[in-house]
Formats: structure tokens, sequence, C-alpha cells
């Protein structure tokens, strides 16, 4: 239409612009010097612009396709020809995306580009957190001029610093002070003032964070442990132990379907070495690179094979989906405590918190015996959440097992068909692996209604939808490719705003831009959806269909879990065992996912301090504390470990043993062989749980009868059917803590009970064996911590009246044991204001930012509210003295 209907209407309508022949200059200043009565000249002017402007934008469409075939971006124009480059840009686009004009662009080949591409293997595997921050955007502050349009701009919200804006850009807030330069003389929207002062920052002002081009990043603390390393793989069954470094190249081994598992339980496999991962590389043309190839991964050390979960039911997850389940109830977790309000229930013992469901609890802990199988410190719930913060967008997809290496793809420009009874099992595992990771941003996954009914049953998907704001239903298979297409424009238009060859690229340049990888899962493989995939790499667009693909390669699943491909990477694909999430399991897995992130909009509770009632009291177990001095001394508040006249026992000691132990430290009573080996070995056969457990009361014996120097005591005793800890022979700190809390529920209300209290922040030390990962260690870790911390407010709240400094005291401590909870910083900060101590105020309520932050929030608008209610107090009260 350009290039004929125009010009052949403006011929019709004005004639050819090409004169008969050349005016001389006496005709030229006659038209121009005669009255235009009859608009002949008016006419003509109008005429030739017409020419011009087509002329003109024929021109910019033609450079726009010559930098659209040699993959370099055309130069930019000034001023008002800008926008009809834009225009002249979006046509080019628009042809190629709307009417398949990319193969006619591409070069005339009727079969996908990718068949030309030859199957290369790389050590590329999951990425880590430490390859996260490794490919991050250079953000540290360096000295010297900026460059040009290397800054934007961030509006101030409620509750922010510059420090806690340069931690969140730059991982350090010791780097304010260039955000302040940068922001000076900044022009703020009208009514706000410029910066003046560093420490002065109010809601609606913007500042400046720059990027020069030679930045580096600063370090960051190094939390980000997806996996420990491994030294010496052995076979096991029961954890698995990625590592974070990746391995040279090898060479594919042939192709061979390997035989499934049907275990009765759930079994992992070590992870493979290769866990890192190289930062995407920028596309050199406009979106329209051949489909990349898949990538095996392997071990650099000894062959290990990959990390990999199996449970009963049949699902099969890697690594990438583990860490993530993992992230998510930690996250969940961590929101619950962000919101809880202490000290109002007790003496009552706390409601138990919701516990996991069942296939989220089993991939949780398959995950985390990673760190202990290696010795390695598991994991806290904040130190999980920080890795996730520094997680990039993702840029590879593990799609399962083959030969014992990780057979991965490059996510951006990737169309799979699916097809076979187990084609919905592996649709599932890729939808779920991408939801896990949609939030802030990074992944964007968009499915018809009707397909995500047959992937998600019994899923309330409104309910989905809304909590995971990376999830997008649309009616129909082709809503959702409308829905591809105008995000797909979109992007086109803000790479060339940006001069950015792609969607990686942009990402460096600008991180705060919202730029997800987006994958549709359809049930259609039309000629718009291949046309998208064509320019996938440029704009980091994957398909999937739940059919087969001719234009892309189609995997074929059966029951037993054999893939046979056809298309460009056959031969890479078949006899991969891929991952998959069965229907039962995929409704645990995405409800673990959902209540992971609490909408910041929901009300946190305001603490008010007052003495609770007094409750009911318990029947007081058995005191073992009035023996005598014990031999032996066992700590589980922390780290499990063990003392012998006052010297740590730091080997002998199995980890199995280290279990059993904190197990037994539990239960004063006792505890029967089933449920000992039930609550620890779950996944053991029962002959080999009772050989297990026989040889960890073995360890424990001959490891402490060493450290003493004496062979008589049995130290574990089993008696009847129940095995115990001698309780006149090992002293737990967890026993005087647990005693102390029973003596202070009975004691009567009052001075006995104030009295009763009072050890409680010597003896409560730390969290219940944080070095262990077992559901019911972590159950008693939540219900300790909520105890403990009920108990000293309850304490604090009582010695408030007579010893303000002293409950301030007891509630600091608190608030180091939960550091989340909202209602805890604002007891403190109102007892702050009660003594009169306005900046410990302020210092409290940044505390509650910096700590917020890791969790990618920040206050609710209550807490920021009492800040502002309680310094409006303390300036009144000091005006009035």
């Amino acid at each position: 239409m350009l290039f004929v209907a125009v010009p052949v209407g403006l011929y019709v309508v004005g004639g050819s612009p090409i004169p008969d022949g050349l005016p001389t200059w006496s005709q030229v200043s006659g038209a121009l010097m005669r009255p235009d009565t009859d608009h002949s000249l008016f006419l003509g002017v109008i005429r030739l612009m017409g020419w011009a402007a087509w002329l003109f934008l024929v021109g910019l469409v033609a450079a726009e396709v010559v930098g659209y075939l040699a993959g370099r971006p055309v130069p930019r124009l000034p001023g008002l020809a800008r926008p009809v480059q834009y225009l002249a840009r979006d046509l080019v686009a628009m042809a190629a995306l709307l009417f398949g004009t990319t193969a006619s662009l591409t070069g005339p080949s009727a079969t996908p580009v990718a068949h030309a591409v030859p199957i290369t293997v790389d050590q590329t595997g999951i990425p880590s957190a430490g390859s996260a921050q490794e490919s991050a955007a250079p953000v540290a502050p360096t000295t010297g001029e900026e460059s040009p349009r290397r800054w934007r701009t961030r509006v101030v919200k409620r509750g922010d610093t510059l420090w806690s804006i340069a931690r969140r850009e730059y991982g350090a807030g010791r780097l304010y002070p260039r955000i302040f330069r940068a922001s000076e003389n900044l022009d703020q929207p009208q009514g706000l003032s410029k910066l003046t002062d560093p420490d002065r920052i109010h809601p609606g002002q913007r500042v400046r964070i720059p990027y020069p081009v030679d930045d580096t990043p600063p370090p960051r603390r190094d939390v980000q442990r997806t996996t420990p390393r491994i030294d010496h793989p052995q076979e096991r069954t029961t954890g698995a132990t990625p590592t974070d470094q990746a391995t040279s190249p090898d060479a594919i081994p042939p192709a061979q379907s390997p035989s499934p598992q049907r275990p009765d339980r759930p079994s992992t496999t070590r992870p493979s070495t290769s866990v890192a991962s190289t930062p995407p590389q920028s596309s050199t043309g406009h979106g329209h690179a051949p489909t990349p190839a898949p990538r095996q991964t392997t071990s650099e050390r000894n062959n290990a094979p990959p990390f990999t979960v199996t449970l009963p039911t049949g699902t099969h997850v890697g690594i990438g989906l583990a860490t993530a389940i993992s992230i998510a109830i930690a996250a969940t977790r961590l929101q619950r405590r962000r919101r809880r309000t202490y000290g109002t229930t007790w003496p009552d013992q706390p409601a138990p918190n919701p516990t996991p469901p069942a296939a989220a609890a089993k991939v949780r802990k398959a995950h985390l015996d990673t760190y202990a199988e290696q010795d390695q410190p598991i994991p806290t719930d904040a130190e999980l959440i920080e890795q996730d913060l520094a997680l990039p967008a993702p840029d590879r997809l593990t799609l399962g097992i083959r030969n014992g290496q990780e057979v991965t793809v490059p996510l951006p420009g990737l169309g799979l068909g699916l097809t076979g009874t187990g084609a919905p099992d592996v649709a599932r595992a890729i939808a779920t692996e991408l939801l896990a990771t949609s939030h802030r941003d990074r992944a964007e996954l968009v499915i018809p209604e009707p397909v995500a009914q047959v992937l998600f049953p019994k899923t309330d998907l409104t309910a989905l939808a809304t909590a995971k704001p990376g999830l997008i239903i649309t009616p129909t298979p082709a809503a959702a490719i409308t829905h591809l297409e105008t995000e797909t424009i979109h992007r086109a238009r803000l790479l060339d705003n940006a001069d950015q060859p792609d969607v990686p690229a942009l990402r460096t340049t600008d991180p705060s831009e919202p730029f997800p990888s987006l994958a549709v899962i359809t049930t259609e493989p039309s000629q718009a959806l291949h046309t998208l995939i064509q320019l996938g790499s440029r704009y980091a667009i994957a398909a999937i269909v739940l059919a087969p693909w001719p234009a892309a390669t189609t995997l074929h699943i059966t029951d037993d879990d054999t893939t046979h491909a056809q298309g460009p990477h056959a031969d890479a694909l078949t006899g991969t065992r891929l991952f998959k999430v069965t229907g039962p399991d995929t409704h645990d897995l995405l409800q673990t996912l959902r209540t992971a992130h609490i909408p910041d909009d929901e009300p946190v509770p305001i603490s008010t301090p007052r003495a609770p009632e007094p409750g009911h009291p318990e029947p007081a177990p058995p005191n073992p504390l009035q023996a005598s001095e014990r031999l032996v001394k066992l700590h589980v508040l922390g780290p499990v470990r063990l003392e012998a006249a006052g010297n740590p026992i730091d080997t002998g000691l199995r980890r199995n043993a280290r279990e059993l132990l904190a197990y037994l430290a539990l239960h004063l009573n006792g505890a029967t062989r089933e449920q000992a080996t039930t609550a620890l070995w779950p996944d053991h056969t029962p002959k080999a749980a009772t050989t297990t457990l026989h040889t960890a009361i073995n360890n424990i014996r001959k490891t402490l009868r060493q450290a003493t120097g004496l062979r008589e005591p049995m130290f574990v005793i089993h008696a009847g059917t129940r095995y115990r800890l001698d309780p006149h022979l090992i002293d737990v700190d967890l026993w005087h803590l647990e005693a102390t809390l029973t003596q202070a529920r009975q004691a009567p209300a009052g001075p006995a009970r104030l009295k009763a209290l009072q050890p409680i922040p010597a003896l409560y030390t730390a969290d219940f064996a944080t070095d262990l990962a077992h559901d019911w260690a972590e159950a008693h870790r939540e219900h300790l911590r909520r105890t403990a911390i009920d108990a000293l407010i309850y304490l604090a709240n009582l010695t408030q009246a007579d010893h303000p400094d002293q409950a301030l005291t007891i509630m600091e401590q608190a608030l180091k044991h939960d550091p989340y909870s909202e209602p805890l910083y604002q007891s403190v900060m109102r007892l702050q204001a009660d003594l009169g101590r306005p900046d410990a105020v302020r210092r409290t309520y940044q505390l509650s930012v910096t700590r917020l932050a890791t969790l990618d929030t920040e206050p609710a608008p209550e807490t920021y509210q009492l800040l502002v209610d309680l310094l409006r107090h303390l300036s009144l009260h000091d005006s009035q003295k």
C-alpha cells in the first residue's frame, strides 16, 4: 500500500511531481509576485510537499529494512523527523509480525532456521544466585563525570531514605551520596522543593540513579547459596548437593532412553556441579535469530549427576523448581511473621502455623538436604529471600536429564511442541517453574483459559492470577497470541527509543524497566505464533504448544517417560527424561506459590501494650533439672552441638546422630522406634531405617564415651519400646527453657509470674536446631520462637510501668529474634517515645525499613503513621517545656 496505493492516489489528485520542463527564472519570479487568485501556487506547493513526504517515508522504510537485514539499528534522526522514523520502524515490525514477512526478510528458507544450527554442548546450567549477581547490570558508583544517558529517575515513596534506595539499587547503603549529588539540581514536581539535605527526602520527590558506563557492582553479602559444592559424589537416596561451578564442554553422548523410576517414596539424586550461568548474549539482529540449540550440562568433577527430586506421585523436578519452592515457603513464613502480634495470648499456647502442602514440603526438604549433606549451614528464610532478590529474569529452561546430564534450552526464541500422554505433566512442570520466577517482573506466562483448566485442575484460576501478577489467563488461544503481538510491538518501540538491540541489552541498560521473559502455552501452532517465535530471540518470547509443531521441535512423551523428538533438535532431546508435575501435586505447588506474597496493602495489626489475662495452667512435664551436674551438655538452640566437660565435641558425631539427638531432646519421655524412624528417615524402607537408627545410637554412645572417658554409660536409654536421652548424664538447654516457660504459665499472675519469667531472656538464645531441615524441626522452631517471644513481650509489659528501660531492653531482644514483625517495631517505637527518645524512634523505624527491604517490601502505612504521630507528640511535649 505504501509503495503503490499512496503514489497512485497522489498522482490522481495532484498529477505527476515531475514537470514537463525546467521553469525559467522569470517564470518562477512571476508566479511568486502575482496574486494567487486561482490557488494554483498553493495547490502546487501542497502537491510537492505530499510527494516529498512520501519519498521521505519510503526512504526511512528502506533504511529500516536494510537495518533489519543487517542486524544493526538505524541511527536516530533529530527533531521532527524522529516521529516519522518511529512510524517507519513500526511499519516494518508490524509487517514482519502480522503478515509473516519475517521469512522474506531473513532469507528464502521454508524450514525453521534452527535446522541449520549445529547442536552444541555447553557447560551452562541452572542459574545460581552467584551467577545472577555476576550478570547483573553495573550499578556501583565511580568517580568522574557521568556518561550520558546512564541514569534513570525514581520517585520517592513513603518510608524511603537515600540509604535504603542506595542499598536496593547498588547493594550498599553507604553509596547514597552519589544519588544525592546527582539529584541536587533535579527539578521537582510542583509544590516540592529540591533536595538540599540527604537526610530529608519526601514522598513524591524525584531522585536520579546514576549508572556510569564503566561502573561495576559493589560486592554484596554472600548469602546467595543456591547449592553447595560437591567434592566426592556418592550414591544416595535422600539428599542432593548442587554446586556453583560450571565445567568445560564435552561431547554429547549418544541418545539413550533411560529406564524410568517408579519409586514408592520421594527420592533425589545428586545435583550437578554445573549450576552457574553465563549472562545472555545480546542478539545482533532484530529478533530473527535462529532458534538456539539445546545444551547438556556436564559435571567438572567426577561427572556427578544433577539434582532431581522424584515424589511417589510421579512428579519429577530439578534444582530450579526445588529452589523456587524453598524460597516460596520462606517468603510465606516471613510474611506471616511480619504481621504477627506477640504477647496478646500468653500464657495460652499459640495456634500452630499452617504447614506447607505435602508435595511442596518434600521438594523443599530435598533441596535443603543438599546443604546438610555437605556440612554447610542451611540458609535461613531471610537468606533465601535475599538470594531470590539477586536472581535475574530466566534466560534458560532446564527440560530434564539425559545420560546423567541436564538438558537446557535458551528461553528466548524457544518453540516446543508436546504430544503424548505425558505432555500435560511436562507442560505443568514448565508452567510451574515459570510462575515460581514470575514475581518482580522476571517472567510472564500467558495461558488460554481452556488450557489452564487442563493444566491446573482443582485450582481457583482467578485467585491464582490475582496472587501471581505474572500469570495472564486469556479467554481463547487467539487472545493469547494477540496479547503477545501487542507486547512485541510495545517492546519494539522501547528498544528503538533506547537504541538497544534486544531485551537482555535493555535490561542491562535500565534494570528498573520491567521486561519479563514472555512464554505462552497454547494448543494451536499458528503461523502468527511461528512469526512471534522467529522474533523471540530479540523480544524474549517463548512458546509451548500442546500439539505437534512441524515448524519447531516436537517431543512425544509416553506413559513410561520415554521421550521421542522430531524436528531441528531431535538428536539432542531424544531419550531425555523430562521434568514433570502431576495434577494433584500441581495444586500443592501452586498453592505454595500463591501464598508466598501477601499483598502489600493487607493491613498490619497495630500493637497495643497490655498485660494478658492468665490462662489455664498445664501440667508440668517431668523436670530433669533437679539432678546433679551432668557430664554432657547438648545444645539444640542454634546448631546442634555437644560438649563434654566444657569442651566441644567437634569430631566423630555423624549427621544422623545429631538429628536423633535433637529429636530425642524434643521428647523427654522418649519415642518409639517407629516414631523416630518415620520422623527422621521417612524415605527409607523400614529395615533400612531401623539399621540407620541403631547405627546413630551406636555412634552417639561411642563418641560420648570417648569424650567423657567412661565406658559404662549408655547415654541413650532403651526402656521397653522407647528410646530417650539419659537425663542424669545429658543436660539439654531446651529443657531449661521449656521448664521455665511451664513454671511461668503455672505461676499465679502478679509478682510470682514476673519472677518466673525473668530467666527467659537469658535462656532463649537462638532458634531450635537451625541446621536441621526436617518438618518436625521447622514446626517446633516456629512454635518455640512464637512461645518464647510471647513470653518476652508479656514480661516487658509487666516490667514497663516500674522499669521502662529494662522493658525496652527485653523488647529489643525480642526484636532480634524476629526482626520482621512490624507490631514489634511499633511496640519498641512506642516505648522509646514514652522515654522521650525521638532519635531512637527514627532509628527503629529506619531499621524496620532496612529489614523489610530484604523481603522486597516496606513498612505499612500504619507503621509510618505511628512514626509521624509519635514524633509530633514528642515535638509538642518539648515545645511546652
